[in-house]
């Protein structure tokens, strides 16, 4: 029994070493931006991705997807901000926001100049961005999800929410989101994008499982961009 236990000992630390290294490489194996989504980026540093004014009066903190680097939303980004937002992309380990969930909190109090903030993210970073807005419900003013729904039930919260889908997502596919409808806050509305897909919220490329979808990247994001935009202002 003596040397079944320490044998124990010994063998799960070292399941746990290895289950450790493959995870480590699978979140490492993370989606690319294209080149033109860099070309839109305006200040970086090892923390966050910002665009726009720091002063302006409304902020925005995006989530971006699971394994997706956060370069690749730069062109999302740079359209909000040249709408007058001010927005932020924190810098996420792993580039998967289970990890960093709490980084709306860093940002806000950095960027103490802003009046209003709004939080939203892009698959799971919207789930995430959800969690965050529940948990910090005098810092937010509003909610939005790309591909995404909430992490848990908001249908007694009144946080006024902006549920955007895909009509070609391949991932988040589109009947499974109307199922979690009855999950989103009773402020909620709902914006379907004709020929959407997944991937095409950011600028990294095909995702796996996605569908083609007949628009581009760029249609996609200004669609997305406009909607948030009238969104918040109304």
């Amino acid at each position: 029994m003596k040397k079944f236990m320490k044998r124990l000992l010994v063998i799960v630390p070292l399941i746990l070493l290895v289950l450790a290294i493959v995870f480590f490489f699978w979140a490492k194996a993370s989606y690319e931006p294209t080149q033109e989504a860099l070309e839109y980026i305006e200040a970086s540093n090892e923390s966050e991705l910002t665009f726009g004014s720091q002063h302006a009066e409304k902020g925005i903190i995006f989530y971006q997807g699971g394994k997706v680097e956060e370069e690749a939303y730069a062109y999302l980004a740079y359209q909000l901000a040249e709408e007058g937002y001010f927005v932020v992309i924190p810098r996420l380990t792993l580039n998967l926001t289970i990890l960093d969930g709490d980084k709306a909190s860093e940002m806000i109090s950095k960027y103490n100049d802003v009046g209003e903030w709004y939080i939203g993210g892009h698959s799971l970073g919207g789930a995430v961005a959800s969690s965050f807005a529940i948990e910090h419900p005098d810092e937010i003013q509003g909610l939005f999800f790309l591909a995404a729904y909430p992490i848990e039930d908001m249908s007694e919260r009144s946080i006024p929410t902006l549920t955007i889908y895909g009509e070609d997502d391949g991932v988040a596919v589109l009947s499974d989101q109307k199922e979690k409808e009855e999950l989103l806050s009773s402020s909620s509305e709902i914006h379907i994008i004709e020929g959407g897909n997944h991937a095409n919220y950011g600028m990294y490329g095909e995702q796996k499982g996605d569908n083609p979808g007949s628009l581009t990247s760029d249609q996609q994001i200004k669609e997305a961009v406009q909607t948030i935009t009238r969104w918040i202002e109304e």
